[in-house]
């Protein structure tokens, strides 16, 4: 790359900065607005990112559209389909889920639950417990765990001394 390719894209890097940097404090209100279980503000940040750097590349001067009109259709569509999506019944799981690690369940249960719930949540927290000592053997046990942990399957089997296959199905017996 020559010396003027290299002044231009440094110039066209810069002015791509300043447009984003344009932008930021209108993605900082939108996604302060949205308030959904399971979406974290930079999640939301990042998508509206990305809507951002979709328009850049999209825009088309031809249309009769300013630009910022376009980035900012394309950062609510894109903010509405992620909300839509997080709030689809098949993401409640994930979204109410409690972890487990090392055999034991870590919740996290909400202050606003009244005493009654909380003895209630407990109580179903020590029955799964009963259930994954009793029901499962020690590798569908262990299996779950490295899952839960985040391990891939070929990682567990090289943990475990097993083939991927043999812990995709310790996995399927365990669910």
């Amino acid at each position: 790359m020559n010396t003027e390719e290299m002044k231009s894209s440094d110039g066209k890097n810069e002015a791509l900065g300043q447009l984003v940097h344009s932008f930021i404090p209108y993605i900082e209100r939108k996604t302060k607005q949205l308030n959904v279980p399971g979406l974290e503000q930079d999640d939301l940040k990042q998508e509206a990112l990305i809507a951002l750097f979709f328009a850049i590349d999209s825009y088309d001067e031809s249309r009769d559209t300013l630009f910022s009109t376009y980035a900012i259709q394309c950062i609510n569509n894109r903010l509405t389909d992620t909300v839509r999506a997080a709030m689809r019944k098949k993401h409640k799981p994930l979204n109410e889920s409690i972890t487990l690690s090392d055999g034991k369940l870590d919740v996290e249960i909400p202050t606003t639950q009244t005493p009654e719930e909380l003895y209630l949540i407990r109580e179903e927290v020590e029955q799964l417990q009963n259930r994954i000592g009793n029901e499962l053997s020690k590798k569908e046990r262990e299996v779950l765990f490295y899952w839960l942990d985040g391990l891939s399957y070929e990682e567990i089997g090289k943990k475990m001394g097993y083939t991927s296959t043999q812990v995709g199905n310790a996995l399927q017996r365990a669910k």
